[in-house]
């Protein structure tokens, strides 16, 4: 009797140190894949940041640029026969982050963009 007793502690001793490995395994592989992605990738926040990091250039008016992970910025600078091509609402209170990407729309607002709006 004593030996089954044994055996089956033993038994449960190793099935719970095989379930807290494969526990901590399972999670350094997460916490690994999750370290911080921000300092890695250097994300642009703006049109002339996603041109100058090699995006993709689309021929449209706006210009548009559009990058590997297909984040789209618009040129806030284009006119066309003096009309702007998106309105400028920095400083209204609000923070204009996602926007329409149509002539007259507002434009694409960021912290380093528009301070003052997305804090």
């Amino acid at each position: 009797m004593k030996t089954s007793v044994l055996g089956y502690r033993s038994r449960c001793f190793l099935a719970s140190a095989l379930a807290l490995t494969v526990q901590l395994l399972v999670f350094s592989a997460c916490a690994q894949g999750k370290a911080n992605p921000e300092s890695s990738i250097n994300h642009p926040t703006s049109f002339e940041e996603c041109v100058a990091q090699h995006g993709n250039v689309l021929k449209s008016f706006p210009a548009r640029c559009v990058t590997d992970d297909g984040l789209t910025f618009i040129d806030q600078r284009a006119e066309l026969g003096g009309v702007k091509a998106c309105k400028d609402l920095c400083g209204d209170g609000r923070c204009q982050e996602i926007v329409c990407m149509a002539v007259g729309c507002p434009c694409a607002e960021t912290p380093k963009s528009c301070p003052q709006d997305c804090h």
